[in-house]
């Protein structure tokens, strides 16, 4: 099947309940304009602008791309540096763009709220259509704590971008750029185990390397009848990736892009079934091999919560299934309109019973068997 552009669609004409029929729920990428979110000024997230900001923690550690795509397994490790050492080199290059040598560099995945610069958040507002969940579910650590650690800044010189890949955690995301121009390669959600399917293991075993989408031979690589949405975002617009959405993207000018992964109804299915192939697969064994307080003590590093509240979490990991309701209302509360507020409730909570129905007491058994054999009963 030959090359598909991304839809394209005006935000301020569509309605929550066409997003979740028509993207969100089927699992359908696509690029949207006029979402009439509050933004940053022109140029206010440039380096030297952000390198100047008193609010921006310069000290954070980070991890540089250069001469890669960041998060490809099969790249040599990235370079470990600040936030300000790492704007302060792409400052420099910008700013004498003849003198520029060498492959571009990437600052990706700069985790800006976990380091210290939350206060970003303050230049703009999140499209209507996202990250509507409740508090807790956005900052649920088993489901990925998205409020906190799924929220990032990317800034790349043209010819960086990021290897194909599935995002962490069966999360949904929404990309904004704030200037420059970003090319996308995507695949529908339902194509995601069957390209997965593809990977191959690198040399140690950790990580898994997925099929170029950019590549001149992609096409004759996937499955036959496979589709392979292509697009390009200019500054200002929004590419939405569902959950389960394979994609790539290549920096084709100076960018600077602000990406927030969230779980809310509309993938709380897929994170849940994530959540106990990770039990199954990783936490469970862990405990086998290791002490049980040896595992929590990992958690709450890798995790970087209290103890307190990771017992807390865990205790209460075989009831969350418990609170559909709350994660539905929180869906739609920003609807005004009683009965379009009734029909988006409806359709959540129908795409939620299918869902999760050979998933659900499975999630329960799993986490009970967790918090039995970590001793948190």
């Amino acid at each position: 099947m030959p090359f598909m552009e991304l839809p394209r669609v005006d935000a301020s004409e569509l309605s929550y309940k066409q997003f979740l029929l028509e993207f969100a729920l089927p699992g359908q990428p696509c690029i949207m304009y006029n979402c009439r979110m509050k933004s940053p000024a022109a140029n206010a997230w440039d380096p030297q602008a952000l390198l100047l900001r008193k609010d921006v923690d310069l000290s954070h550690e980070v991890s540089l791309t250069v001469g890669s795509l960041a998060g490809d397994a099969a790249a040599p490790p990235e370079r470990q540096s600040t936030v300000g050492e790492s704007l302060q080199l792409l400052a420099d290059r910008l700013a004498s763009p003849t003198q520029r040598t060498g492959p571009p560099v990437y600052l990706a995945a700069w985790d800006y709220v976990r380091g210290g610069s939350q206060a970003l958040k303050e230049d703009f507002t999140v499209p209507t259509f996202f990250e509507r969940s409740p508090a807790w579910l956005a900052n649920h650590v088993v489901l990925g704590n998205a409020a906190t650690d799924m929220q990032w800044l990317y800034l790349g010189e043209e010819g960086s971008g990021s290897a194909t890949h599935v995002d962490t955690n069966a999360s949904s995301a929404w990309l904004w750029v704030a200037r420059g121009r970003k090319r996308w390669r995507c695949l529908h959600a339902r194509d995601c185990e069957a390209v997965q399917a593809l990977g191959e293991c690198t040399a140690d075993g950790e990580g898994l390397v997925l099929p170029d989408l950019f590549s001149d031979d992609v096409l004759e690589r996937l499955p036959a009848g496979m589709c392979v949405y292509v697009g390009e975002q200019h500054a200002g617009e929004v590419c939405f990736n569902p959950s389960r959405c394979v994609h790539a993207v290549r920096n084709d000018a100076f960018t600077v892009s602000l990406t927030h992964n969230f779980i809310d109804a509309t993938n709380l299915s897929a994170a849940i079934a994530d959540a106990v192939a990770s039990m199954r697969t990783e936490l469970l064994p862990m405990v086998a091999e290791l002490s049980p307080k040896r595992v929590l003590k990992t958690l709450h590093r890798s995790l970087r919560v209290s103890k307190a509240q990771l017992s807390d979490t865990l205790r209460a990991l075989p009831s969350l299934l418990d609170h559909l309701d709350d994660v539905v209302d929180a869906a739609v509360a920003h609807e005004l309109d009683d009965v379009h507020k009734q029909e988006c409730a409806e359709v959540l909570h129908a795409h939620l019973h299918e869902g999760l129905r050979d998933i659900r007491e499975v999630f329960r058994k799993t986490s009970e068997e967790l918090v039995a054999v970590l001793e948190l009963t």
